[in-house]
Order: C-alpha cells, then sequence, then structure tokens
C-alpha cells in the first residue's frame, strides 16, 4: 500500500516541497491508518524514521487529498497499474475511499 501511495503522489507538483523520506513516512504512516485506524505512530517508528507524527501530518493530508481524488484525475496509470492481479489490485481496495482518507483530505484543505 505504501508503495502504491508514494508512487501514486509522484504526479502532484505539490509533494515537492516534502522529502522522499518524508513522504515514505507519510506513505507508512497512512498505509497503517488504513489498515487499522486505531494505529498509533509509535516511538520506534519516530526513532527509525527521524520524523515524529506531527512532522509528517501536513504530507499524510497532502497524501490523502491525492488519493481521494484519484478516480477523478486525469493521471490514471498509477490507477490502473495498481489495479492489476500482479499488484493485488491494491488501488481498487475499499479502504482507500473510507472515512479516514476523507478525513485527512478534508483537513488538508
Amino acid at each position: 500500500m505504501a508503495k502504491f501511495l508514494t508512487e501514486l503522489c509522484l504526479q502532484e507538483y505539490g509533494m515537492l516541497q516534502f522529502t522522499p523520506s518524508k513522504q515514505a513516512a507519510a506513505a507508512l504512516y497512512l498505509s497503517m491508518k488504513l489498515a487499522n485506524s486505531s494505529s498509533q505512530w509509535t516511538t520506534t517508528l519516530e526513532h527509525y524514521s527521524n520524523y515524529s507524527e506531527d512532522d509528517i501530518l501536513s504530507c499524510v493530508r497532502k497524501m490523502a487529498q491525492q488519493v481521494a481524488a484519484m478516480t477523478t484525475s486525469k493521471q490514471q496509470a498509477v490507477r490502473n497499474k495498481y489495479s492489476s492481479t500482479k499488484f493485488m489490485k491494491i488501488a481498487k481496495e475499499p479502504s482507500l475511499s473510507s472515512k479516514v482518507v476523507l478525513d485527512l483530505a478534508a483537513a488538508a484543505e
């Protein structure tokens, strides 16, 4: 899931303000939230990523905006790629349109 999220955001010019490591941490955070909405950004994750939850939250929100808009976006290559069985149809995962994503996307605006 995190790989899909990072690749989806490669097309977004607004994501250039975030370092690649911050985007990777944000993708991991969002993946964890989609898998289990009660999951937390632990001190271990903070230690190994060098980012606190507050550090990555703006990137997570921007990423969630991309996920929320992916069905209406003109760029569909990444979505089509991750809709194949080779990538376990991760782009068709129902959690990508969940309340978690919509709330995070709304908070970015």
